[in-house]
């Protein structure tokens, strides 16, 4: 603020007001005072004019004369000529309109310009006329009586000097007033220096340091007015202010710190949708691998189911064989050849069977590696593929015993060329065996039928998880795109809270 400038206004503004109401004072009392001496001095030539009607005109005309005054004793008859004569007229119309009237006042002006006073009384005949007039042998009015209008008595006195005395008091009137007026200036700007001057300055600079950022500024309280009340309402304000930038301050930095967590949070949920959807993806390549894993066992438990029925045909064959060869008689040539013969079926089936459970028991184990690979999702899987592998350690077994009956079996058909009557006597036992070997066989058979069924069962539970897993990976992807919206935001986030961190730094709380 220019505080130069702004008294220099105040100055001019009061000065002016101050000159104006003085000027105004002035002339309305100088008006007055003129008024009141105008009216004094007519008052004084009215009464002086009334008097001179008692007194002798040679005295009254020396008592005029002293005093700048001029006597006058008009005629009606021969009024003066020029301004003068204009007043006497008027002054005796108005007498003889107006008997009442005791005098007439006038003003004119003289030759050179300067304005004349003129007060005109009405000389009335008295006894004292007629007496005086008489004695030094005057006009005695004979033909007129008491009280009538015979002439006119007046005084006239030139105004200048009492127009002079106006014009003094007007300019001693004046220098008094610019004096006060100089005075009471020097007070009201010395005041509103003090007053108020001082205060604005001292809030402009407050208001300037806050239009530069410094919201530390406080203006000084020194009085209880109006510009103490602004200053207090300028503090209150700086403080609100403060403390509103502290918060979006503080707000802006956990917006920041926020954003920042968010966007980990967003990165780590990022990761963790890609492995899910990794793991989704081996999931499901590990279950095509077990359902094609379980289509192979199917087909080799179908193909163990066909084994041992064509084995169990065998089997049966060969008791009946055995039966019939029994019946036919010890020591027949045929009858050995057709056991042998029998028996070397026996074994090949045998061995049929012990290559298809050691295939069951690879893909048993092919199975459950798979499984493994699947984790949760296989668990079903890998208990039936434990049965599978027992199933094919039995019948591997089983094939074992068979096996060995058979050589067995052999040993004793090659030991019947020696011995008919031994051979008769293990034909009963073969019969048995054939019989154990058809029962094994036949449970084997139902091991197929139940190793198929479960392998079903496997097979539309791992559909059914196929299905989960396809599912889940449509969900990991909105989720991967969610994640990247929010991840978007959190970036949006941060540049915000970066720009109110701008724009609060640019202020000093």
């Amino acid at each position: 603020m220019n505080r130069q400038k702004l008294a220099f206004k105040i100055f001019l503004s009061v000065g002016a007001v101050l000159a104006a109401v003085i000027v105004a004072v002035i002339w309305v009392v100088s008006a007055r005072e003129e008024g009141l001496l105008e009216a004094a001095f007519a008052d004084n030539l009215t009464t002086l004019s009334v008097a001179s009607r008692n007194m002798f005109h040679q005295s009254a005309e020396q008592y005029c004369a002293a005093r700048g005054m001029t006597y006058h004793r008009v005629d009606p008859s021969r009024l003066s000529q020029g301004p003068t004569g204009q007043v006497e007229r008027a002054a005796l119309d108005a007498f003889h309109g107006n008997p009442a009237l005791d005098a007439f006042s006038g003003e004119y002006r003289g030759e050179k310009g300067e304005e004349f006073k003129y007060v005109l009384a009405p000389a009335r005949l008295k006894e004292e006329c007629v007496l005086c007039h008489t004695a030094v042998g005057l006009d005695t009015y004979k033909d007129r009586k008491l009280g009538d209008m015979v002439g006119l008595f007046g005084v006239s006195v030139s105004t200048e000097e009492l127009q002079r005395g106006v014009r003094r008091t007007r300019l001693v009137a004046t220098g008094a007033g610019l004096a006060l007026l100089a005075v009471v200036s020097l007070l009201v700007t010395t005041s509103v220096k003090r007053h108020v001057l001082r205060p604005l300055g001292g809030l402009s600079e407050s208001f300037g340091r806050m239009a530069q950022g410094d919201l530390r500024a406080r203006a000084e309280v020194a009085s209880r007015d109006e510009i103490g009340q602004l200053a207090g309402s300028f503090n209150a304000m700086a403080e609100q202010l403060s403390g509103a930038l502290q918060q979006v301050r503080q707000a802006s930095q956990e917006v920041a710190s926020g954003s920042v967590q968010l966007a980990a949070s967003a990165e780590e949920m990022s990761r963790t949708v890609a492995e899910v959807a990794g793991t989704s993806l081996d999931l499901k390549a590990s279950g095509r691998g077990v359902q094609e894993a379980l289509r192979r066992l199917d087909a080799n438990v179908e193909r163990m189911a066909g084994e041992s029925r064509h084995t169990g045909a065998e089997a049966d064959a060969a008791v009946a064989d055995t039966d019939k060869g029994a019946q036919e008689g010890r020591g027949t040539s045929e009858g050995m050849r057709a056991i042998q013969d029998a028996t070397t079926r026996i074994v090949s089936a045998v061995q049929a069977i012990q290559g298809i459970a050691r295939q069951t028991n690879l893909l048993s184990l092919n199975a459950a590696i798979e499984a493994a690979k699947a984790g949760a999702a296989g668990k079903g899987f890998a208990v039936v593929a434990e049965e599978v592998r027992k199933l094919a350690e039995r019948s591997a077994q089983s094939a074992r015993e068979i096996e060995g009956i058979i050589r067995v079996t052999e040993d004793a058909v090659a030991s019947g060329d020696t011995s008919v009557r031994t051979t008769l006597a293990h034909l009963e036992a073969i019969r048995r065996r054939i019989s154990e070997i058809a029962t094994r066989i036949q449970g084997i058979g139902g091991l197929s039928q139940e190793q198929a069924g479960t392998s079903q069962a496997v097979g539309r539970l791992m559909d059914a998880t196929t299905l989960q897993l396809d599912q889940n990976a449509a969900a990991a992807q909105q989720m991967a795109t969610a994640v990247k919206e929010v991840a978007r935001t959190a970036e949006d986030l941060s540049q915000v809270a970066e720009g109110l961190k701008t724009v609060v730094g640019r202020f000093r709380l």
